[in-house]
């Protein structure tokens, strides 16, 4: 490794200390080497549960569609067992795994086509 001078750390301290990023090195004795060119990366912002919850949904409706249809049989099959209606109680479980196999197949059709849209992207 190449040793820093003392007037290379301050160059450097000084464009550090002009950029919104805090520099680690502050308070040291070294500073990094200034690469020309460099840019450092920050981080994007963090999105919240919310923020990600929507945009998920946008990005592929049916899978909360086929979550709230899997959750809805469940919990109206389960009921229905409840108060004695096992006729009923096995159809809803029998509509539970069909809004499963909908949610499954709503989860692959999205990654294939979220594969699909990154490919033309390269293009």
């Amino acid at each position: 490794m190449a040793d820093v001078k003392d007037t290379d750390a301050g160059a450097v301290g000084n464009a550090a200390a002009s950029s919104a990023v805090p520099n680690p090195y502050a308070g040291l004795g070294i500073q990094p080497p200034e690469i020309e060119g460099f840019q450092v990366w920050q981080a994007p912002p963090q999105e919240g549960f919310a923020e990600k919850f929507k945009r998920k949904t946008m990005e592929n409706p049916f899978v909360p569609i086929g979550c709230g249809l899997t959750a809805a049989a469940l919990i109206y099959g389960v009921s229905t067992f409840s108060r004695g209606d096992s006729k009923t109680g096995q159809k809803m479980m029998r509509a539970r795994v069909l809004a499963q196999g909908f949610t499954i197949g709503a989860i692959l059709l999205g990654v294939v086509y979220s594969g699909l849209k990154g490919t033309d992207k390269n293009k």
